[in-house]
Parts: C-alpha cells; sequence; structure tokens
C-alpha cells in the first residue's frame, strides 16, 4: 500500500519528492503501473527498484519475466533470491549468485537438488553445519550412486 495515494495532498507530505527512492514503494508503484499499462515497464522506477533484491527479483519475474541484468549483482548478493532467480529466470545454475546460496544451507541443498541437479560442492561446508540439511544431503547424494561415490572421493 502506498501511503501517499491515501492523502488528499501528498505533494505536502515530508519527503514526496523522495518516496520512489524507496525500493518498496517504488515497486508497488510499477506493479500498479504494469497492470494499468499492459505490463510495460517503468524505467524511471528501475534505480530504486534495484536497490533491493527481493524488489528487484519480483520485478524481473513479474514485470520484466525474464532476467534483469542491472539488478543482478543486487540479487547475487542474497541467498533467498539467488536461489529464486536461478530457479524461477534463468531455470539453471547461475554461478554469480552461488557465493550467496553457498552460505545458506537450506538454500544450498536446494539449489542441489532443485536447481542444478548435481552435488553443490560449494555449499557442502555450509550443509555440514546444519544437522537437518546434512543430512537430507547426504541422502539425496545416496539416492544416485554415481553422485555418491564422487562426494565420498572428495572426502
Amino acid at each position: 500500500m502506498n501511503l501517499y495515494d491515501l492523502h488528499p495532498n501528498p505533494e505536502t507530505l515530508k519527503h514526496y519528492d523522495k518516496r520512489f527512492m524507496v525500493p518498496e514503494i517504488a515497486y508497488d508503484l510499477a506493479i500498479n503501473r504494469s497492470y494499468k499499462n499492459g505490463g510495460k515497464r517503468s524505467p524511471d522506477l528501475e534505480p530504486a527498484i534495484a536497490r533491493a533484491p527481493q524488489t528487484a527479483y519480483a520485478y524481473a519475474k513479474y514485470i520484466i519475466n525474464g532476467r534483469w541484468p542491472e539488478a543482478e549483482s543486487v540479487i547475487a548478493a542474497d541467498p533467498v533470491y539467488a536461489y529464486n532467480y536461478a530457479k524461477e529466470i534463468i531455470k539453471g545454475r547461475w554461478p554469480e549468485g552461488e557465493p550467496a546460496i553457498a552460505k545458506d544451507p537450506m538454500y544450498a541443498y536446494w539449489y542441489a537438488i532443485d536447481v542444478i541437479h548435481d552435488r553443490f560442492s560449494e555449499g557442502e561446508p555450509a550443509l555440514k553445519l546444519n544437522k537437518a540439511y546434512s543430512i537430507k544431503y547426504y541422502r539425496w547424494l545416496k539416492s544416485d550412486n554415481s553422485r555418491y561415490q564422487e562426494w565420498l572421493k572428495s572426502m
């Protein structure tokens, strides 16, 4: 919800001129514009939207319907949105997002299972620190003998 829309004279409010610098407000306005103008982008709002991983990912998915190179460095820094961007937008391995994904055991596990469909050796150190995901990962590795043998050799 954009609170500026609720005020009878929003231009009189403090920081009205900077309202689109907040990624969430800029994204909200871009979504509203997109519904009204047949799904078109809002280039004037993109710099603000690109400053936060959650809004950048959502804008790429729901407005652009594809990759957004200008925002990828921001998305790549967050394990949640890097994983989702790789899975939903790129639909495959995304090396730029892997350093962030590798630090989070849950997303390292799901990245291996859902995105690359193979071992994610870069995420294995984080997986070892989380008992639940370590066990899941081990069971998943064991379900494919060649993948499991490769993992054993790396130990």
